[in-house]
């Protein structure tokens, strides 16, 4: 069986196992595309297609990262000094070590934060979903949820940890697009379009629908099965969210996955030097293994490879040791909340996602349903 018709077989297997209501993958080999299909509805009646219009989530923080490590290179920031001339809440911020009984035990921070930090996910950030001491002060202090998007939800919440002491997934890039606003005096829409977007012909991604005709629907999986969740970003927040708040397309991702493979350049359009690319691309954090949730709704336990040592790179996870799908060594990887997926080789030779629009994240049937895919390319 080729490797097509197994991806056909794997994705219609899991429309009718119930795992999600539609699925759609693309796959490039050496920068050339080699599977673009799907299985199922994305609104109940409509496929998926490759333009179909879905919340990227945290895979927002690739394409941010990008940008960032644009003005690294054109010499508007550095990667190692402190940002809190561009950030200076940063320096205000108290580390939150845990509690007495009812007390929180809060402290200044003292390490400050670098650019690099936010990127590689060691600047103390965290997710209240993955940390009950956080979604237990954030409660208590009624501060805004990541989803609000506004600023309180940065500027009031404790980081977790000692900047540069430990790795945790956390909302880092957050505070990265918000950098990039005030280094460059533009909003983050207008910075992405003009540095990413439109370099690349990335039609369809923004931090608004562009065609709601083309969207779609968001299941949540419950023990009655799946339901439609009405979802949607606000339409006025107070920031633009650079952890999570872009939409996007199969199709356009592929496209910024094809960049980053082919060493930074595609269709004669340069992004990222070769060598920033290829630096960005080496771990920059400890090692860490599974992330277990604390807010079942949101996400199951974090472990995209189980069983494989991984870490932050400044573009996303990597691998530190070969995968059994033969994922090589340092493949740039993540995810959105809603249960996008993506790998890039750093030599090119491969790059996939999945996209589906299911919560929680990290939802273990979809997690294998994305492995099996990338068996199949590479077997």
């Amino acid at each position: 069986m080729t490797s097509a018709k197994t991806i056909d077989r794997l994705l219609a297997k899991a429309v009718d196992d119930g795992v999600g209501a539609g699925f759609y993958t693309m796959v490039a080999r050496r920068g050339g595309l080699v599977y673009s299909g799907g299985a199922g509805t994305r609104d109940g009646t409509s496929p998926w297609r490759e333009d179909t219009i879905a919340w990227l989530a945290s895979m927002t923080k690739s394409i941010v990262a990008v940008a960032a490590l644009q003005l690294v290179e054109h010499g508007a920031v550095e990667l190692d000094a402190p940002i809190v001339d561009v950030l200076p809440e940063l320096a205000t911020l108290q580390v939150l070590e845990g509690y007495d009984g009812e007390v929180p035990r809060l402290r200044p921070v003292r390490t400050q934060v670098t650019l690099r930090m936010l990127l590689s996910h060691t600047s103390g950030a965290g997710y209240s979903f993955l940390s009950a001491d956080l979604a237990r002060y954030q409660q208590k202090n009624r501060i805004p949820t990541n989803l609000e998007l506004k600023l309180a939800s940065l500027v009031d919440t404790p980081l977790v940890y000692e900047p540069g002491t430990t790795t945790m997934y956390g909302n880092g890039l957050e505070w990265v697009g918000l950098a990039i606003t005030r280094i460059t005096g533009r909003d983050l829409a207008t910075h992405l379009q003009e540095a990413v977007f439109d370099p690349l012909r990335m039609t369809d991604t923004a931090f608004g629908i562009v065609d709601r005709s083309r969207m779609a629907t968001v299941h949540a999986k419950t023990p009655n099965g799946l339901t439609a969740l009405p979802f949607e970003l606000p339409s006025a927040p107070e920031f633009l969210s650079g952890g999570g708040g872009l939409y996007g397309t199969p199709r356009d991702y592929l496209t910024f996955l094809r960049m980053l493979g082919a060493g930074g350049i595609l269709n004669g359009v340069r992004l990222l030097d070769s060598e920033m690319l290829t630096a960005a691309q080496q771990s920059h954090s400890m090692v860490f293994g599974r992330a277990a949730s604390v807010n079942p709704t949101t996400s199951h336990d974090i472990d995209l490879l189980p069983g494989t040592s991984v870490s932050w790179s400044l573009l996303g996870m990597r691998n530190e040791e070969r995968t059994p799908q033969d994922r090589p060594v340092g493949t740039v990887a993540w995810a959105g909340g809603a249960n996008c997926y993506y790998w890039v080789d750093t030599d090119g030779a491969t790059a996939g996602v999945l996209f589906t629009q299911l919560v929680p994240f990290a939802d273990p049937d979809v997690v294998r349903l994305f492995a099996d895919i990338e068996q199949a390319i590479r077997t």
